[in-house]
């Protein structure tokens, strides 16, 4: 932390003296020298406070500042003591920086360095509340106060840092960059090159910038440990999972915190240990069970693993530790919605939309949901088109005034390739929405989570095809082979009964309600099979005498065989001229009544 000035002692003349007197009379040994000496001391001991500080040695920080309270003018000593004593993260000592605060507020109410304090030490008591409505409001009150400080004094570091570290814990770690960029700015030691370099690697794993910054930290103090942990991470990331085992189990045990053992985790499910990952993220819940980054680790692993309820399940857990984290509701709305728990999905984009109304990603997946429904239901749920208007006037709208992509914008991206899929899937549009699959698909090949997950959603959807490739680039990374597999596996299994079916329905031909039936079994293990379609169309199309509803099937029928099928199929010729002809016989029919 940065005071405002360096204490200067205020000493009366007369005062002086008289010390100066008495300590000659008491100890006539002593040098008038060393007794200058002494004085010397005394005036750099704010200086030594704020040095003590940023070294992390708190309880001499306290100390100092305490010594310095009767002597302050400015708050600042006030301000360095609450610090203090809130780093160490006592109850008692967190009790005591509010008391100290308090005190300062009645003195100095108007000091920057106070009103940082007062933020920092929110933040600090926003982790020790088990109410995730406190917790709230702690955060949203440190936030307040460290932006009022940074408004009168933007180099006061303790409130730059402060603000990172609110975002972090808010679950917006791209917001936390700025004032930790601004932190390293001021002071460019391990703590706030440490942080940086953490609120990077959340934002994006593979950050270049990173690695630098950790190295540099450790350049400067070799046994700070949240800057070894944060090398670990950028080793297991690299895929150097031994090297980061190395470098975690050099921590020494008391300085293993639950992100030590969350890091641990990461490394075994990287390592493809499922039951070792486990034990740690839930060692790190144990240890801290307000944390939700855990929890959401366990979904991860649960969601990969084809356990789709379980997955949700600890989402809502991490939800109730953070209630108005719009993000995670999204992200667990998108979860649900991809595990086909179409009620769930529902219910967390609605909670969106009740705070945010205007929300584009949380208009898109209630939509995607309607889209799904349609699919089912075989008609779009009520409001349907309400909700397509209100949507196309917020993006329109938003992104006029460039709002849309001021965050999330890849997601909110994706979201709409989904959309335009399903809506696709959902005329029998196959073709088009398979391109819309693939795109996210291609664009997510390296990330195990997303492949499966997207994997799971088209194979939900009945488009076997974008699973399969989904799939089939998950089967390429090692922690996920086994899953990737399972997914394969299904999809044989499904193509296999379309395929019986449809030959129970050519054997049945000769009554056609039988046959129909058969085919339409195929169409529901396969909705894309195209010789089911190519067995519907044939049944109705060559019909002697045609009636138009039965024309129209035809109709239909055909179309979905050609957006089914494959360029090479020879049926594709016979389909494309029978259909020519059908329409043309339909066309004559309407003319003549």
């Amino acid at each position: 932390m940065t005071v405002k000035q360096a204490l200067t002692f205020s000493w009366n003349y007369g005062l002086a003296k008289h010390l100066v007197l008495r300590r000659a009379i008491a100890c006539l040994s002593v040098s008038a020298l060393a007794f200058t000496c002494s004085l010397a001391a005394l005036a750099t001991t704010m200086a030594d406070a704020d040095n003590f500080l940023l070294e992390n040695k708190y309880k001499e920080a306290e100390e100092s500042y305490r010594d310095l309270l009767d002597e302050d003018e400015t708050g600042d000593a006030y301000a360095g003591l609450a610090v203090s004593l809130a780093k160490q993260s006592w109850p008692a000592k967190i009790l005591e920086a509010e008391k100290i605060l308090r005190q300062a507020k009645q003195k100095f109410s108007d000091n920057p360095n106070v009103i940082a304090a007062a933020g920092y030490v929110s933040f600090i008591h926003s982790k020790t509340v088990a109410s995730p409505a406190k917790r709230d409001l702690y955060l949203e009150a440190s936030d307040n106060f460290c932006r009022k400080a940074t408004k009168a004094n933007p180099d006061i570091l303790i409130a730059q840092q402060t603000l990172g570290l609110v975002k972090m814990a808010q679950d917006d770690t791209e917001s936390a960059i700025e004032p930790l960029k601004k932190a390293v700015a001021i002071a460019e030691n391990p703590v706030n090159l440490t942080l940086l370099a953490q609120a990077q690697l959340k934002v994006d794993p593979k950050d270049k910038e990173a690695a630098p910054l950790v190295d540099k930290a450790l350049q400067l103090k070799s046994d700070y440990y949240p800057a070894h942990l944060q090398k670990a991470i950028i080793l297991t990331n690299d895929g150097k999972h031994e090297e980061a085992f190395l470098e975690l189990k050099g921590i020494p045990h008391q300085y293993r915190t639950p992100d030590y053992h969350q890091v641990e985790g990461d490394i075994y499910r990287k390592q493809g240990d499922g039951p070792a990952a486990l034990a740690c993220w839930r060692e790190a819940i144990r240890l801290e069970p307000h944390n939700p980054e855990a929890y959401k680790r366990l979904a991860e692993y649960y969601a990969m693993r084809g356990d789709g309820e379980l997955a949700i399940s600890e989402l809502h857990s991490a939800l109730e530790i953070l209630p108005n984290d719009m993000p995670l509701r999204a992200r667990l709305a998108e979860l649900a919605l991809r595990q086909d728990k179409l009620d769930v999905a529902e219910t967390e984009y609605r909670t969106i939309l009740a705070s945010q109304p205007d929300d584009p990603s949380a208009l898109l997946g209630l939509s995607r949901v309607y889209f799904r429904k349609a699919r089912k239901e075989g008609q779009y749920p009520p409001g349907w088109q309400q909700l397509m208007d209100q949507l196309q006037t917020v993006v329109t709208e938003q992104n006029v005034q460039g709002k849309v992509f001021k965050s999330g914008a890849k997601d909110l991206q994706e979201n709409m390739e989904l959309n335009e899929g399903e809506k696709a899937l959902a005329q029998n549009r196959f073709r088009e929405a398979r391109q819309h699959f693939s795109q996210v698909i291609n664009s997510h090949r390296d990330d195990p989570y997303n492949l499966l997950t997207l994997g799971e959603q088209a194979y939900n959807d009945g488009d076997l095809k974008s699973a399969e490739q989904a799939y089939t680039y998950a089967k390429e990374i090692p922690e996920v082979q086994s899953r990737a597999e399972q997914g394969l596996s299904k999809i044989v299994t499904q193509r296999n009964e379309a395929a019986r079916q449809t030959k129970l329905g050519d054997a049945t031909r000769q009554i056609p309600e039988v046959a129909v039936d058969h085919y339409k079994q195929a169409l529901i293990a396969d909705p894309q099979y195209p010789n089911a379609y190519y067995g519907l169309f044939t049944l109705f199309g060559r019909a002697k005498k045609p009636d138009s509803e039965q024309a129209d099937k035809a109709i239909n029928y055909a179309l979905a065989f050609l957006e089914a099928s494959d360029e090479s199929n020879p049926q594709r010729k016979e389909v494309e001229m029978d259909l020519d002809k059908l329409k043309k016989r339909v066309d004559k029919g309407k003319g003549k009544k």
